[in-house]
């Protein structure tokens, strides 16, 4: 994911936004490491996502990613859970839909 591929994710982020989701979970389980461009890009479709009225979750952190997030503090920012059934628990408590 933390590849090229990576930048193909904004413009995905914002189409579902477009058509109305509200909640969006990324499973992390196959990332085994993130660079300084992966970091960036996560954290500007974090903000993308939050700025639409929307919530997100991060789920499965590889130990690699997770001590990297934990150091530049972004896990104080982002949600972030051990499972994709404990993200959904709290994104169906968080995200509202719009009117």
């Amino acid at each position: 994911m933390f590849d090229e591929s990576l930048f193909k994710l904004h413009p995905r982020v914002r189409e579902f936004l477009e058509s109305g989701v509200r909640a969006i979970i990324f499973d992390l389980s196959g990332v085994p490491h993130c660079d300084s461009s992966g970091c960036g890009e996560m954290i500007g479709v974090y903000t993308t996502i939050r700025k639409g009225n929307a919530a997100v979750a991060f789920v499965n952190l590889t130990p690699r990613v997770r001590v990297l997030w934990e150091r530049i503090n972004v896990t104080k920012i982002f949600d972030v859970f051990d499972s994709v059934l404990e993200a959904e628990h709290f994104l169906a408590t968080t995200a509202s839909p719009q009117e």
